[in-house]
C-alpha cells in the first residue's frame, strides 16, 4: 500500500487504471489538481510518474483488500473503470471470464464506497441494451441482452442492479451510472483481440497499398473518443449527477466512414477492397444523448480529430 496523498488535495480512485479510458482518467485528474490512485493488476508505461499518483497493483476481488484500501486514502471519490475486454467466442466459451471477476469487484467497490460515502462513477456498457437502433437509458429494464452478448452484459447489468439495490435498502444515492459507447483512442489494445478501430489502425499502418474490410460498409455504429468519455465521467463526479446517462457521440459513424478516415488521417493511398461475402453485422447502433445534452455531458473532439490522435498514437508507440 503506497503512502498517504497530500492531504489538500481530493483523493479519487480509478479503478482499471492502465485501460484504455483508466489512463484518460488518471492524467485529467491530475491536470485538473486530484491525487489520484490508481489500481490495476499491471502497470502501464503511459501512466505518468507525479508525486500527486500512486499506483498499486491489486487484485480488486479480494474483499479485504479492497477494505484496507478503502479505509487507508478515505477516497473522496472512485471512478470505476475495470472492465473485461474479450472476443465474442471467449464469452459464449469461458463465461465466468466475464461473471466472475465483475461480480466480485464490483460488489467490492460498491460496498465500500457506499461505507465510506465516497461518490461513485460506475463504468457500465453499451453491452448493455438489446438490440436496437437507438438505445435509450430506461429500456434497458424492460428487454432481455442480445444472446451474442449475453455473459458480458450480465457483467454489467448485475452491479447496475447491486447499486439500486443499495438506493432501496440504504438510501444510498451517491452514485452514476455511465453506459459508453464504443470507446476508441490512444492507450487502446491494437493487438490481438482489438476493437475495430484499433484493428483497422494497425491494419493501415501495415499496408502497402490496400487493405481488405468485410461486408459493404454501410453498417453504422456510434463510436466515443476515450478523453470524451474520461471527461464524461470526471464531470459527473464533480457536480455529483445522481443518474444513469449514455456516452454517446450524437453520431452515426459509417464502417465505410471510419476506414476511410483512418485511411486519410494515415497519409497513405490506401485501397480499400470490400469483401461483400462476409456479414455486415447489426446495420444500425446509435445511443441517445438526451440525457447527456440536458446534463452537458456530449463529447468535444470531433470524429476525425480522435481518429486523428490514435492513430498517431500507435505510430509512434506500435
Amino acid at each position: 500500500m503506497g503512502s498517504i496523498l497530500m492531504k489538500n488535495k481530493k483523493q479519487i480512485l480509478v479503478t482499471g487504471c492502465s485501460g484504455l479510458v483508466g489512463t484518460h482518467l488518471v492524467h485529467k485528474l491530475l491536470n485538473k489538481g486530484y491525487s489520484v490512485v490508481g489500481i490495476d493488476l499491471k502497470l502501464s508505461s503511459s501512466l505518468p510518474i507525479d508525486e500527486n499518483f500512486i499506483f498499486d497493483k491489486m487484485d480488486l476481488r479480494d474483499a479485504d483488500d479492497v477494505s484496507v484500501l478503502f479505509d487507508h486514502y478515505k477516497f473522496d471519490g472512485v471512478i470505476n473503470a475495470f472492465g473485461i475486454k474479450g472476443s465474442p467466442i471467449r464469452a459464449k466459451e469461458s463465461p465466468l471470464d466475464f461473471l466472475e471477476p465483475s461480480i466480485k469487484v464490483n460488489t467490492n467497490i460498491i460496498e465500500n464506497s457506499h461505507k465510506h460515502n465516497s461518490w461513485l462513477v460506475f463504468m457500465s456498457s453499451v453491452g448493455v441494451y438489446e438490440p436496437a437502433e437507438v438505445f435509450v437509458e430506461d429500456t434497458v429494464w424492460k428487454t432481455l441482452p442480445s444472446p451474442n452478448d449475453w455473459f458480458p452484459s450480465w457483467s454489467k447489468r448485475i452491479p447496475e442492479l447491486y447499486l439500486e439495490a443499495f438506493k432501496v435498502q440504504h438510501k444510498y444515492e451517491k452514485f452514476t451510472i455511465v453506459r459508453p459507447a464504443n470507446i476508441f483512442g490512444e492507450y487502446d489494445n491494437f493487438g490481438e483481440g482489438a476493437t475495430v478501430i484499433g484493428a483497422t489502425c494497425r491494419k493501415v499502418y501495415d499496408a502497402t497499398d490496400e487493405i481488405e474490410a468485410w461486408g459493404d460498409g454501410t453498417p453504422t455504429r456510434d463510436f466515443i473518443y476515450a478523453g470524451d468519455v474520461a471527461d464524461g465521467c470526471i464531470k459527473c463526479l464533480e457536480n455529483e449527477l445522481h443518474i444513469t446517462t449514455n456516452l454517446g457521440s450524437g453520431e452515426e459513424i459509417s464502417i465505410k466512414r471510419m476506414i476511410e478516415t483512418v485511411a486519410k488521417v494515415s497519409d497513405k493511398e490506401i485501397k480499400i477492397n470490400w469483401d461483400t461475402s462476409k456479414p455486415n453485422g447489426d446495420m444500425r447502433r446509435k445511443m441517445s444523448t438526451k440525457v447527456q445534452e440536458k446534463f452537458g455531458l456530449l463529447p468535444k473532439l470531433g470524429f476525425e480529430e480522435g481518429i486523428r490522435n490514435t492513430y498517431k498514437y500507435y505510430e509512434q508507440n506500435r
